[in-house]
């Protein structure tokens, strides 16, 4: 295991600056190269994380609110997944919701990535255990 950081720079939609530093463990079982793993990680934190942050809105008489963030997240991974696939072109009149439905029902079968999710669901679900154990 092997520590690792990085910052990210870069812009928002909209042109204002963001920038992003990280550090932790890159365990490599993505990529034999460093940061995957680690930005990965990150990135799955930044997500759950952000059920603190949308309480606010919720408050405020915005009950979907988890719903748009949610969608926004997914619209990100549609067009992540249309820029890494092998032929992009595919994708051509598709909107990024409609590429994460043809994923979901084509990809996740795939014994590899079948496996990577059982294992982060049972992360998961040990990461609520403890939880629980601490509360208590």
């Amino acid at each position: 295991m092997e520590k690792s950081n990085a910052i990210l720079k870069g812009h928002d939609r909209k042109g204002n600056m963001l920038e992003i530093e990280y550090k932790g463990v890159d365990y490599k079982e993505l990529a034999h190269f460093g940061g995957l793993d680690l930005h990965v990680n990150t990135t799955k934190h930044l997500i759950s994380s952000t059920l603190e942050s949308i309480s606010f809105a919720e408050k405020e008489g915005d009950f979907l609110i988890g719903d748009k963030v949610a969608a926004l997240y997914l619209n990100e991974i549609g067009e992540f997944y249309r820029h890494c696939h092998s032929n992009p072109d595919a994708w051509e009149g598709m909107s990024n919701i409609e590429v994460i439905q043809y994923f979901i029902k084509e990809q996740v079968s795939v014994r590899e990535v079948e496996a990577i999710i059982k294992n982060d669901e049972e992360l998961m679900a040990k990461e609520q255990v403890e939880r629980g154990e601490e509360e208590m």
